[in-house]
């Protein structure tokens, strides 16, 4: 099948770009004496999982639901960090049953409650590890400085439970256009959670995993000597939202596009396209970029603002577009586009080569 040949909207991956930019992140981080624990909340996909663990240099790989964790864990993925808290009783017993079902399951905590629950679902030939979660002064979740040694302290506690370190993830740096500013935050914030790393692992001897940083700040995380891993999410698809800050590090070509086509264009430099918000993530701030051949055309603009089912692209007068015209789009924001889907078309050149499942999709408990 032909790239042509596919039904819009449609998203794509390409395949050499992908490829490469597996390669490149995983060089990166060998460079800098760190695994790579990549995060699947991105991709949603256990195709892509498998390839990034394939690639090399893989701690593991990251979950942020524990429905995203069972589905990896469904498709043969051992390894997983679940990187957000389980508070519910009913999550915390899937958490149990999972635990016994993989051999490299982690899960972090923010919350003595929590604690307790998990030690309930492990045992000393099978205990549940934890990493406690650090407040990155996002105050979305994680435990405060103050707090982290008295927790590890009841983590401890538990013959049922191991305590393996702290994360601390910024994610509200991620698109800060200045790679300056926000290598500058990142650090401060990533040495704070260094200092209470080294800390704690004085006083609990099982603490050897320091885990976080982003596509965004992984320049600047990786100069941290004391964290071992880091877990990048959006370099192996990329979006316009990092296309619009300033690299600080290795650049990762955007692989992940939407095909999409003209439905209408009856009036001098405008077109409306068939991709709208039910296809595409709002993210105002970064709207989509239409490439051609690789090539971001800047004078063809994109706008939200033409319903769920349409968006409009305006362009100079001079230019002209036809109905059935194809049309290819760098997404906004690639995480919950890609959710917005069932598959990916795997593409060489203008050839389809594969069709990968999105079977995380809507695994958002």
């Amino acid at each position: 099948m032909l790239k042509s040949e596919l039904d819009t909207p449609s998203l794509i991956l390409d395949l050499e770009l992908f490829e490469k930019n597996l390669i490149v992140m995983r060089d990166f981080a060998l460079a800098a004496g760190k695994k790579l624990r990549p995060h699947a909340k991105t991709h949603k996909c256990p195709e892509i999982a498998k390839r990034q663990l394939e690639a090399g240099n893989c701690q593991g790989v990251c979950a942020a639901k524990l429905s995203e964790a069972e589905c990896l864990a469904e498709a043969g993925i051992q390894n997983i960090l679940i990187t957000s808290p389980i508070a519910a009783p009913w999550k915390i017993k899937r958490i149990g049953a999972l635990n016994h079902k993989i051999s490299g399951l982690q899960i972090v905590v923010d919350h003595p409650d929590q604690v307790r629950q998990l030690a309930e679902q492990g045992t000393p030939e099978k205990p549940v590890h934890v990493l406690i979660d650090l407040d990155s002064e996002m105050h979305r979740t994680g435990v405060q400085p103050s707090e982290v040694l008295s927790l590890g302290k009841k983590i401890a506690g538990f013959p049922a439970l191991i305590l393996d370190g702290i994360q601390c993830y910024a994610g509200h740096l991620q698109h800060i256009y200045s790679y300056e500013e926000r290598a500058r935050e990142s650090t401060r914030i990533m040495r704070a959670g260094a200092e209470i790393f080294n800390q704690l692992k004085k006083e609990i001897p099982t603490c050897r995993i320091y885990t976080g940083a982003g596509t965004g700040t992984s320049p600047a995380d990786v100069l941290i000597p004391e964290l071992t891993d880091i877990q990048v999410g959006s370099y192996c698809m990329m979006d316009a939202e990092y296309l619009g800050v300033e690299h600080g590090g290795p650049s990762y070509p955007p692989a992940l596009r939407m095909i999409s086509s003209v439905i209408s264009a009856n009036h001098p430099g405008l077109a409306t396209i068939d991709a709208g918000t039910k296809s595409i993530y709002v993210t105002p701030e970064a709207p989509p970029m239409v490439v051609k051949d690789n090539e971001i055309l800047k004078d063809f603009v994109y706008d939200w603002n033409f319903g769920d089912e349409h968006g409009r692209l305006t362009y100079p007068e001079e230019k002209t577009m036809n109905p059935g015209d194809r049309v290819e789009l760098i997404v906004s924001h690639c995480d919950p586009t890609v959710n917005l889907f069932d598959e990916l078309w795997i593409v060489k050149g203008n050839t389809v080569v594969d069709c990968w499942k999105i079977s995380l999709r809507g695994c958002c408990r």
